[in-house]
C-alpha cells in the first residue's frame, strides 16, 4: 500500500485519479458482483452527505 501510494503521489491530482480509476475498474471487472457491490458501497458510505444522491453521480 504504501508503495502505492508513494506512486500516485508523485502524479499530478487528475491524473493520479485517471490510473487509479483504470486500476480500479480493472480489479472490477475480476470481482464477482457481491464483491463488487460491497466495494461500492463501503466506498459510498466513506463519503460524506446523502448516500442516496451520492448513488445518482455514479
Amino acid at each position: 500500500m504504501d508503495k502505492l501510494f508513494e506512486i500516485v503521489s508523485r502524479m499530478a491530482p487528475e491524473e493520479a485519479l485517471s490510473e487509479i480509476t483504470g486500476v480500479i475498474g480493472r480489479l472490477l471487472q475480476d470481482l464477482d458482483p457481491d464483491a463488487r457491490e460491497r466495494f461500492l458501497m463501503n466506498l459510498i458510505g466513506q463519503a460524506e452527505g446523502d448516500k442516496v444522491s451520492g448513488m445518482v453521480h455514479l
